[in-house]
């Protein structure tokens, strides 16, 4: 029996950003075709065949190893939409109703540079408001009380040195 190779997690919602970005985007096109009386037929059928490799998607990541930061942030990220959905609610109520929330996705975004929380980007899209949860912050750079708050809630530990060195700041 042939084993699959590992796809980690982080990869998997690089794949998953895309297939959401284009639903997204799609949904809009089928609502102006609509309002315009198009057939919107075949916008449906590709809409079905996205909604169904995004749960797969969605599936493999459940089931996947999280070995680093990035896989756990890319977790949370599909957590936020699929699971709990509190991207809507965060941009609903405003980002000011969940402080603590917001200093948590702070402090684990900067410990991946460049990550971006795809689910809140596209829930939060009135001026601001991404930022205000978020944070302007470098990525990477995160507060020093935020660091050792990481290492309290056991991240650190599950991730292996590398990756606790790298939330303090120290070199491996």
């Amino acid at each position: 029996m042939t084993e699959r190779p590992h796809v980690s997690i982080s990869a998997l919602h690089k794949e998953w950003v895309k297939l959401e970005d284009e639903h997204h985007q799609l949904e809009r096109a089928i609502d102006e075709a609509r309002a315009k009386k198009a057939d919107v037929a075949p916008m449906r059928q590709r809409q079905i065949a996205l909604l169904l490799e995004i749960t797969s998607i969605v599936a493999k990541m459940r089931d996947a190893p999280a070995t680093t930061t990035e896989d756990f942030v890319a977790l949370l990220d599909v957590a936020l939409d699929h699971e709990l959905d509190l991207a809507s609610d965060i941009a609903y109520y405003g980002p000011s109703d969940y402080p603590m929330t917001a200093r948590l996705l702070r402090a684990l975004a900067s410990r991946v540079p460049g990550f971006e929380f795809n689910s809140l980007r596209r829930w939060l899209s009135s001026p601001g408001q991404l930022e205000q949860l978020i944070g302007a912050a470098a990525p990477g750079a995160a507060p020093p009380d935020e660091i050792g708050s990481i290492e309290r809630i056991g991240l650190a530990s599950r991730c292996g040195q590398n990756n606790r060195d790298d939330i303090a700041g120290r070199e491996p």
